[in-house]
């Protein structure tokens, strides 16, 4: 039997596969079941998916595979599971990323990533020998135990929450909109592969630690990291997230302005209208929030739906930029304290901040 040994980012990619996260897949994608995603948002059995899940490798391994053939998969040179080989194709990377990204732009830090894939995709079903422990293990909890958690405090209604930073103000402010309608809250961080300037997984764990255990009702919230990779796809990328939070077991998503986007490849609403549209077939509700804002009339964090300052005195409205804070924290400066929790930041300097 062949062997392929896998990166971090396949490593965890097998991880979330086999244990439900990625359900309905029970491998990396064929061909077929590629092209239709990226097509159609669905698989060819009808079920809704927006990301392409494949296992990319050398011209060179390749060629040494046949259909049917059965791989062990390696990381760290232990093995930990295996593939039978389904289907072995190549895409026109140029067209595919502007399908699933909306943009062929190689600054685009998705598309850059996609292009910098090997040339050769295999799919087909996925097995592993045993859990898959991995050094962010003890952070991360599968569909199957949140689940389980969710039952135990007989939560009817479950609220995710998305995001691949420490917690600011509006986002705690979203948090606690959420808890005001819904039985618990699950927050639920991407620690896997980020582009360069992103925060790294214990600034995020760390900041939410901090943040949770002094300023939540702990009986009411779940903190658990997830590992798998930024696309940066925008609305595409949203949809994606809110099919595993389901898998998780939420009721509800937030999903928040320019969901999973970056720079300004997206319109600030895309992400919502779509998750929208697909609500219905993907078995979650959609909890759309207006941008919020801190407004020094109010000296609070609100939102336009509670506060008519950004229209009667905008000059009284300041915005929440996790760029602006990841700026000023890579300058070795504190953001103010009505933009983010002292806690936070103290929790943040506790750790090595960004991806380089």
């Amino acid at each position: 039997m062949k062997e392929l040994l896998l990166s971090q980012n396949q490593f965890f990619e097998v991880d979330k596969i086999t244990n439900g996260s990625y359900h309905p897949l029970s491998g990396f994608m064929t061909e077929k079941e590629f092209y239709s995603v990226i097509d159609k948002y669905t698989l060819p059995d009808g079920n809704i998916f927006s990301i392409p899940i494949f296992l990319d490798l050398s011209k060179e391994d390749a060629d040494k595979l046949k259909i049917n053939s059965k791989v062990k998969l390696l990381f760290d040179n232990n093995l930990i599971g295996e593939i039978l080989v389904e289907s072995i194709f190549s895409c026109d990377k140029k067209k595919c990323a502007k399908k699933i990204y909306g943009t062929d732009d190689s600054m685009h830090p998705g598309v850059n990533a996609f292009y910098k894939t090997k040339e050769i995709f295999i799919g087909g079903r996925v097995t592993i020998k045993e859990k898959l422990i991995h050094k962010l293990s003890q952070y991360e909890l599968t569909p199957s135990q949140t689940r389980y958690i969710f039952k135990e405090k007989k939560w009817s209604t479950v609220a995710a929450f998305h995001t691949r930073n420490p917690p600011h103000c509006a986002h705690e402010w979203l948090q606690k909109k959420a808890l005001e309608s819904y039985d618990g809250l699950l927050i639920h961080p991407i620690l896997g592969q980020k582009k360069p300037g992103d925060f790294l997984p214990m600034s995020v764990i760390n900041g939410y630690q901090a943040l949770i255990s002094k300023y939540y009702p702990l009986n009411r919230v779940v903190l658990s990291a997830l590992t798998i990779s930024g696309r940066y796809a925008g609305p595409r990328e949203a949809l994606f997230h809110a099919l595993i939070r389901r898998n998780y077991g939420c009721t509800h998503i937030i999903i928040g302005r320019d969901h999973a986007g970056v720079n300004s490849y997206y319109g600030k609403y895309d992400s919502q209208d779509l998750c929208k549209k697909y609500e219905d077939a993907l078995g979650i509700k959609i909890i759309k929030y207006k941008e919020p804002y801190f407004c020094w009339v109010c000296n609070s964090i609100t939102n336009k739906n509670e506060c008519d300052h950004i229209s009667s005195d905008p000059d009284s409205i300041e915005k929440v930029s996790g760029t602006e804070i990841r700026s000023l924290l890579s300058s070795g400066l504190r953001p103010p304290q009505h933009l983010m929790r002292v806690e936070v930041v103290e929790a943040i300097y506790s750790s090595n901040m960004f991806v380089k």
